[in-house]
């Protein structure tokens, strides 16, 4: 059986609401962007979430820090996980996993041919 990759983001954003300003706290959302979706939530635990992640195959490399302002996109998949929140900074860290090919469905050079061959 053939394996392939799947890749895609976690990204770590500080969050934090008037509430949390004035208590000198901060909270945290994650965004997770593979080849399926985007999904957003609030995180209690980064251990918690990446241990989540690795039960579902997925391998998270070391994160880097995103400089200057973060894009749109990502702030409002945080707005949507942490409504009274205000985004500040984010981590960004690279996941894959692996994916495997059921035999037949392998993709290759000669399949074009070979279905033509198994149609006529």
């Amino acid at each position: 059986m053939s394996v392939k990759w799947e890749y895609g983001y976690l990204y770590f954003v500080s969050t934090m609401s008037e509430e949390q300003r004035e208590a000198g706290e901060y909270g945290m959302a994650a965004v997770i962007v593979d080849g399926d979706s985007v999904r957003s939530g609030a995180v209690a635990s980064k251990i918690a979430l990446l241990n989540e992640l690795g039960n579902q195959g997925w391998m998270v490399e070391n994160g880097s820090t995103l400089g200057g302002r973060l894009p749109n996109w990502l702030r409002e998949a945080v707005q949507t996980a942490v409504r009274d929140g205000q985004a500040s900074g984010a981590i960004e860290h690279y996941m894959r996993r692996r994916r495997p090919i059921p035999p037949g469905a392998e993709v290759g050079p000669q399949q074009p041919r070979q279905r033509a061959r198994q149609r006529a």
